[in-house]
């Protein structure tokens, strides 16, 4: 692909914590793109492994490393994105990677959309060795060369994401109009910036898949803390749902309802039954009743199974 007239300069933003299995694959992927970035700031957040260290040796050119004391993925994000030169962001997990077209194909976008903050690419998700599943993202036939997303929570609502945090990119005057990611919350920060930015912007999006994201990648946050009660963001996008039209307020409350499934989900796989009948007890679920009687039907298959394993 040729990228048009316009060249946008990109800062690649990587928070670096315990992840020395991964980071230099991911470093790599970012060395390998044929459209380059401008700078790369990784910012190691108190890592007790030698993840920094080997970013260092790495010897990485337009690479800036920061060490700070642990201060939680949000708080370092929004760190990077204060020293950042660049006006678009890119951000990239330190478990994931880039196919070599992915800053190429956002250049692209940015310019074809020239009045979107946000800009996003369809991705694979990596289960364990050599297992890639294309992300089950709810999209209608869409034009490969970029379109604009009709309704992000729409969208969302009734798949994966479109995007994940290590296929999307940004202007950097828009996350700083939004106010970056929040800090303090362990779970969802990525979701609760992609809501304010989906209620701020239009978002240019390719149907193309130039993302890997790893979930068999250790330490990642949605493994080692189940909530047992709604995320902070879903609270937000369901407090402000009531500000906007009928079709846009049950879109929005809809991708909350998928939030409560999903949670319920996790804490039925991990046998906390309890927490997940009242996650599913709560209004907005009916709005997604196939998932509803789908995630009952599941709860009491895991509850058989424990009662026969125990006997």
């Amino acid at each position: 692909m040729n990228t048009d007239i316009n060249t946008p300069a990109f800062t690649v933003i990587i928070p670096l914590y315990n992840k020395a299995e991964h980071i230099l694959r991911t470093l790599k992927s970012v060395q390998a793109q044929k459209y380059p970035a401008t700078e790369i700031i990784v910012i190691d957040d108190g890592s007790t492994d030698n993840g920094a260290e080997l970013v260092a040796q790495a010897n990485i050119e337009k690479l800036t490393l920061i060490r700070q004391k642990n201060q939680g993925v949000s708080a370092t994000r929004n760190n990077g994105i204060a020293m950042a030169s660049c006006e678009y962001i890119a951000f990239l997990d330190a478990d994931d990677q880039w196919l070599p077209l992915y800053l190429e194909e956002t250049a692209h976008l940015i310019n074809k959309f020239p009045n979107a903050e946000v800009f996003g690419t369809k991705y694979q998700i990596v289960e364990g060795d050599n297992v890639y599943l294309d992300a089950k993202i709810a999209l209608p036939a869409l034009d490969p060369d970029g379109v604009i997303l009709s309704d992000y929570f729409d969208i969302a609502s009734k798949g994966d994401l479109p995007f994940t945090m290590s296929s999307v990119a940004m202007k950097r005057s828009l996350l700083n109009k939004i106010g970056g990611f929040p800090v303090g919350e362990p779970i969802g920060e990525d979701q609760d910036l992609f809501c304010r930015a989906a209620l701020n912007t239009q978002i240019a999006y390719s149907t193309n898949i130039h993302s890997l994201y790893h979930k068999d990648a250790q330490n990642q946050a949605s493994k080692l803390n189940v909530p047992s009660q709604e995320c902070a963001f879903s609270v937000r996008v369901t407090k402000k749902a009531h500000q906007h039209s009928h079709k846009q307020k049950l879109n929005m409350l809809r991708y909350s309802a998928a939030h409560l499934c999903h949670l319920a989900k996790l804490n039925i796989i991990n046998g906390r039954f309890t927490q997940a009948r009242s996650l599913l007890a709560d209004p907005r679920c009916k709005l997604k009743p196939k998932h509803l009687v789908g995630l009952f039907a599941f709860s009491y298959l895991k509850q058989l199974q424990g009662v026969f394993a125990r006997n």
